[in-house]
């Protein structure tokens, strides 16, 4: 029996965003990619438009997601200057997968399997005029304006997270 032919099966980002009521535009992409730069490049986006979901972990062992664009390096300095804790650091690549759910370099900003974890969001990542997170799965990304994304992240702190260049 052959099976039915389906459209992109959904993903929590996806029901996330749905349940909010966030209009977005999935975007399939050409290739499995784990990077910011392999997305841009598969749908023809400028790299900046393509957010990175950072999972960052403070000295008492809690997680705070940082989402910065795709052209920008973490400040880990910034980070902890404004959480007013010296000692973050990247989460390790276990813990990334425990606390979200989702496989190292496909980690969207949304539907994390722990509620707990406080957003940051870089202020280059608001200038964009649509941005791209990831679907939670490598080879789809879900295009919404900035203002969309704040909205689903309900309660994030915008503020300056990149290092300069």
């Amino acid at each position: 029996m052959a099976k039915k032919r389906k459209g992109l099966a959904k993903t929590m980002p996806m029901r996330v965003l749905e349940e909010k009521g966030i209009p977005y535009e999935p975007r399939r992409q050409a290739h499995k990619q784990y990077t910011a730069e392999g997305v841009a490049e598969d749908l023809g986006v400028p790299v900046a438009q393509v957010v990175k979901a950072m999972i960052v972990q403070r000295s008492d062992r809690r997680f705070v997601l940082v989402v910065i664009p795709g052209d920008r390096h973490l400040s880990l300095k910034k980070v902890g200057a404004a959480l007013g804790d010296k000692k973050v650091a990247l989460a390790s690549e276990r813990d990334v997968q425990r606390v979200t759910g989702y496989q190292v370099g496909a980690v969207s900003v949304l539907g994390f399997r722990r509620s707990d974890i406080a957003a940051y969001v870089d202020k280059r990542v608001l200038e964009q005029e649509t941005v791209i997170i990831s679907a939670g799965r490598p080879d789809v990304g879900l295009a919404l304006s900035p203002g969309d994304l704040m909205q689903a992240l309900e309660g994030a702190q915008v503020g300056d997270f990149c290092d300069e260049g």
